[in-house]
C-alpha cells in the first residue's frame, strides 16, 4: 500500500473532497511560535469542522473514517483536504479551511515547515486546532492526539534485537527527516541500541513514509549489505516497500519490525515477510479528535488534556487474527 493508492470507497471519496479543495492561494510559510495553548471558539454556530491531512496511507483514512463515523453521529459536516505530501499545500489548504468558515480544524502535520505557519492561519482567525498523530513544530492549538511514538521506536527494536539474540547488523530506515513522529522512533530505538554493543547499524537511510521510495532506497542497502541480519522501518509503508525490495532480489526473509499496524503489514507478517508491527488504533484516535473539535467549537476546549496518548499494541504471528478482529483500522481491518 502506498500514499497514492486508495482502499475502499471513503478512502475514495477523500481523494474527491481533497482533490476539489486542492487549488487555493499559496500562504508564506510564517507563522505564529507562542506555546500557549489555543481554545478559543472560533465560530461557535459552525456545524462543519476542517480536517488537514499531510498525506494518504492506510493509518490516515482509518482515522478520517473514525471522523466521518463520529461526525455523522454528532451531526456535524466535515471538509477534509489532503497535502498530498507538499508543506506550501498543507499552509494553503489551512487558509482555504479558515475561509470557508469552519469551527475547528483537526491537523496532521506533514513537517515542521507546514506545522507553524499552518497553525499561524488558524490561531489568526481564533480556528481551535486538534493535532493527531505528529505533534505541531509551533503554534496553538488545543490537544494532541496520538501514540508514544518513543515507547513505539522503543519496543520494536527490543522486540527485533531478542529475534536475533540481540548480535548482529541491522539497516534502518526512517520517516521524514525532523518531524516528530521521526524524531521519537529515532530516539526510543536508540535505547535499545546503546544498550546492545553487538548490534551495529549498517545502514541508516529515510524513505519519507513512503513504500515506493523505500523498496528503491532498500535495493541499494540491500546490495551494499549482503550479510545483513535486521531491519527496523519507522512505519508500515516502508517496511512493506523493503519487503518489496527483499522479495524483488531473491533474498531469504528478513526479520523486520515496523510501526503502525496497516492491515496490510497484517498480510506481510502472516506471509513471514514482516516479523512484527507495532498497532496503533486511528479508527478511534479519528473519533476522539471529532469528540474534541466539538468541544473547542462550543466552548469546552480549556477542559481537554494537552495531550491524550493512545494505547499501541505489538502484534505477531501469534495474535495477528486478535488485532484483525480488533478493528483498529476500521472497515479495513
Amino acid at each position: 500500500m502506498t500514499k497514492d493508492v486508495a482502499s475502499g470507497k471513503r478512502w475514495a471519496r477523500w481523494i474527491t473532497i481533497a482533490t476539489a479543495f486542492a487549488a487555493s492561494a499559496t500562504l508564506a510559510l510564517t507563522g505564529c511560535t507562542t506555546d500557549e495553548t489555543s481554545t478559543s471558539a472560533g465560530n461557535p454556530d459552525s456545524k462543519k469542522i476542517g480536517v488537514s491531512m499531510s498525506f494518504l496511507n492506510q493509518f490516515y483514512a482509518a482515522a478520517v473514517e473514525g471522523m466521518e463515523d463520529e461526525a455523522k453521529k454528532q451531526g456535524y459536516d466535515l471538509v477534509v483536504l489532503n497535502a498530498n505530501s507538499n508543506s506550501s499545500q498543507q499552509v494553503s489548504q489551512m487558509q482555504n479551511l479558515v475561509s470557508q468558515g469552519v469551527g475547528a480544524i483537526i491537523f496532521a502535520q506533514l513537517d515542521a515547515a507546514s506545522g507553524g505557519a499552518s497553525l499561524g492561519a488558524a490561531n489568526s482567525a481564533n480556528v481551535p486546532v486538534v493535532a493527531i498523530d505528529q505533534v505541531p513544530a509551533a503554534g496553538n492549538y488545543v490537544t494532541y492526539i496520538g501514540s508514544d511514538s518513543v515507547q513505539m521506536g522503543q519496543q520494536a527494536c527490543d522486540f527485533l534485537l531478542k529475534t536475533i539474540n540481540g548480535r548482529g547488523n541491522i539497516a534502518i530506515v526512517q520517516g521524514v527527516p525532523g518531524s516528530s513522529t521521526q524524531l521519537q522512533r529515532t530516539e526510543g530505538c536508540d535505547k535499545v541500541l546503546t544498550a546492545t554493543p553487538p548490534v551495529k547499524v549498517v545502514s541508516t537511510t529515510s524513505a519519507n513514509w513512503d513504500q515506493n521510495t523505500a523498496a528503491n532506497v532498500f535495493a541499494n542497502v540491500l546490495t551494499a549489505n549482503p550479510d545483513l541480519n535486521a531491519v527496523f522501518a519507522q512505519n508500515d509503508d516502508m517496511a512493506l516497500g523493503a519487503a518489496n525490495a527483499i522479495d524483488s532480489a531473491n533474498h531469504a526473509p528478513i526479520p523486520m519490525v515496523t510501526i503502525d499496524g496497516f492491515p496490510a503489514a497484517y498480510d506481510a507478517i502472516e506471509k513471514g515477510q514482516i516479523t512484527a508491527t507495532i498497532s496503533q488504533k486511528p479508527y478511534l484516535m479519528g473519533q476522539l479528535a471529532v469528540r474534541d473539535a466539538i468541544t473547542s467549537i462550543t466552548g469546552g476546549g480549556a477542559n481537554i488534556p494537552k495531550q491524550q496518548i493512545q494505547d499501541a499494541v505489538l502484534v505477531t504471528k501469534d495474535n495477528v487474527s486478535e488485532a484483525r478482529e480488533a478493528k483498529y483500522y476500521g472497515t479495513q481491518g
